[in-house]
């Protein structure tokens, strides 16, 4: 593929990792309402789900989209730089994809057993994709000297937060509702994840972090 190949290439995906670091902010800040409406009990809020799946249901499918949109410009990155950060990101991005089909598959109009089944392999799946997501977005910042000293320090302690607490809900220290309390902080991560792509030249060719 000739530099201008490339280079538009590199455009695109810095485009579309902006774009779905910006959105899923959104994103999170939707799954937060939809919670804080659902009933607290585990089977009548499958009924609820249900009930209201047009809302559910869309809600999953544009996560889905947005987390299908980061990965593709993280799948590049990784080639484009031959970087292990960009590889370890783009491993625990297609591991949190993984959640969606069960989520859309496994609760429409499905036995409460079974549903229930479906939302823990789901939720084990999206916590541990989410380990080793932030994990890469952690060796990404240790050697991100683009971005000015307090930013990549503020990125380094929020993305070390990140792992260690999605870690904590993994080995069963904490539940996933306490992680929840703290969206705020991975939203600010998300947005600092956007500004550092955004600062990158799209011809800068030697980032391998």
């Amino acid at each position: 593929m000739s530099y201008y190949g490339l280079l538009l290439n590199m455009k695109t995906a810095k485009n579309l990792w902006i774009l779905s670091s910006l959105m899923i902010n959104v994103v999170i800040g939707i799954y937060i309402y939809l919670q804080q409406n659902a009933p607290k009990n585990l089977e009548e809020r499958f009924q609820y789900i249900n009930d209201n799946w047009a809302m559910y249901g869309g809600h999953w499918k544009a996560e889905f989209l947005v987390m299908t949109l980061m990965l593709i410009g993280a799948i590049y990155f990784m080639m484009y730089w031959k970087s292990m950060s960009w590889t370890i990101i783009s491993v625990g991005q297609l591991i949190v994809l993984l959640t969606y089909p069960i989520m859309l598959g496994g609760y429409e109009n499905t036995p409460f057993e079974l549903a229930n089944m479906a939302n823990q392999i789901a939720t084990i799946t999206f916590i541990f994709g989410n380990v080793i997501f932030f994990l890469g977005i952690t060796l990404l910042y240790l050697k991100a000297h683009i971005l000015q000293p307090w930013l990549r320090y503020v990125a380094i302690l929020l993305s070390i937060g990140a792992t260690l607490l999605f870690t904590s809900v993994f080995i069963g220290l904490i539940t996933w509702n306490q992680v929840i309390v703290i969206a705020p902080l991975i939203n600010i991560l998300y947005l600092i994840n956007a500004y550092y792509i955004y600062k990158i030249p799209s011809e800068f060719q030697s980032t391998r972090t």
